[in-house]
């Protein structure tokens, strides 16, 4: 049985969401096969602040949005590759030598941009053949360097803007692949008619339904903008998801409707509420945009993390799936003329299923497994000098 790590460090969600949305397809085309492990490395260190990871990550798209702008930009970013992988090693270099031991995997494939240097150079030299590393690039199109590594064996992209990044910054072409963003392969099920969907979900069935997101921490001004909706656009019902924002879901559920409205927190049932719905409003996360074109949702993107989600907006634009609006009450009256338009909307929607990858996750599955047949032959690890390693 061939064994596949999925390398991390959960810092907004999304790496994780993509990571076992690899591991699902993984299980679901070649279970009894390939056996999957995700690795959180901010959740297997013992100590240091590669622990506080999530919350310093919150921390800089919120207040602290000055320095991540600096910390993020592409060309001139403070957090080069090569001062990420020494800090990387400091914090964790231990803790991954134990699992490459524990675990002996046949491939290693990344899914955050911080694990693409140090894990790759870790692997080659405590193995004493050359087992696999893949890069799997999890932002739309603003690709950071980090993620770039030429010394990896395959890195898989997930829209042609990013592997023209990734030859640009040293990957051979030929070993780029464009696949589409990982995302649960049940988005490409058939969930059958829309209004059969929201009547399992206890919504009208004939009337339009707007979803409204903001990532897994329930970012930006969701509340005012389901607010706006609301109170403008009568014809509409809403589905409001708050993420883990607990205060922001509170605040949802203790309001009166003007409208029918059902409230989420961390929603799993993605794929049924996107296909109950019209149209979506959401941050431009990568994740969400990509099962969003899946279904065929228009959307309307009302806020981005500069740097890695700053492409995102103007790549649905560009391509008539949507447009960037921030202001709830523009939001509210651009979705009112979107839904008394069944025409634009149609169109929207199939200029968003042409940027779909539906079976992204599968193709992807497919790709890992194939790589990990390159290697057929367990490796002996040599030991390496943990006074080189840091993590301590």
């Amino acid at each position: 049985m061939k064994r596949i790590l999925l390398l991390l460090i959960d810092a907004g969600g999304g790496h994780l969401t993509a990571a076992r949305a690899i591991e699902a397809a993984l299980d679901h085309r070649y279970r009894g096969v390939v056996e999957t492990r995700i690795v959180d490395l901010s959740k297997e260190v013992k100590s240091g602040p590669l622990r506080k990871s999530q919350e310093a990550y919150e921390w800089l798209v919120g207040d602290g949005l000055w320095l991540f702008r600096l910390l993020w930009h592409r060309e001139r970013s403070l957090l080069r590759p090569e001062v990420v992988a020494w800090l990387c090693r400091l914090l964790a270099g231990r803790t991954l030598l134990r699992i490459y031991q524990s675990e002996r995997p046949d491939l290693v494939v990344s899914v955050h941009a911080f694990l693409n240097h140090f894990p790759e150079r870790l692997l080659r030299k405590t193995l004493s053949s050359r087992i696999p590393f893949v890069t799997v690039v999890t932002d739309m199109v603003s690709i950071h360097r980090n993620w770039i590594n030429p010394g990896v064996d395959y890195c898989i992209v997930p829209t042609e803007r990013a592997r023209d990044y990734a030859v640009r910054y040293g990957v051979v072409p030929e070993r780029v692949e464009v696949l589409g963003q990982p995302v649960d392969y049940r988005f490409a099920e058939r969930m059958g008619k829309k209004e059969d969907v929201r009547r399992e979900l206890g919504l009208d069935p004939h009337r339009p339904c707007v979803l409204i997101i903001s990532g897994g921490n329930g970012m930006g001004p969701v509340y005012e903008t389901a607010r706006a909706i609301a109170s403008r656009v009568p014809a509409v019902q809403l589905i409001v998801v708050a993420g883990r924002n607990r205060t922001l879901e509170q605040r949802l559920r203790s309001t009166e409707w003007e409208v029918p409205a059902k409230i989420y927190g961390f929603a799993d049932n993605m794929p049924e509420l996107m296909g109950a719905s019209d149209l979506l409003v959401t941050k431009g996360g990568p994740g969400t945009l990509a099962e969003a074109f899946t279904v065929g949702l228009p959307v309307i993107v009302s806020s981005y993390i500069p740097g890695q989600e700053s492409g995102n907006a103007q790549y649905v634009a560009d391509h008539g799936a949507g447009i960037y609006l921030k202001d709830p009450a523009e939001i509210a009256r651009t979705v009112g003329e979107w839904v008394s338009d069944a025409g634009r909307l149609n169109r929207m929607s199939a200029n968003a299923t042409k940027l779909a990858w539906p079976n992204a996750s599968l193709r992807i599955a497919e790709r890992l497994v194939q790589l990990s047949r390159a290697e057929e032959s367990i490796s002996v690890l040599r030991p390496e000098s943990s006074s080189t390693l840091g993590d301590h």
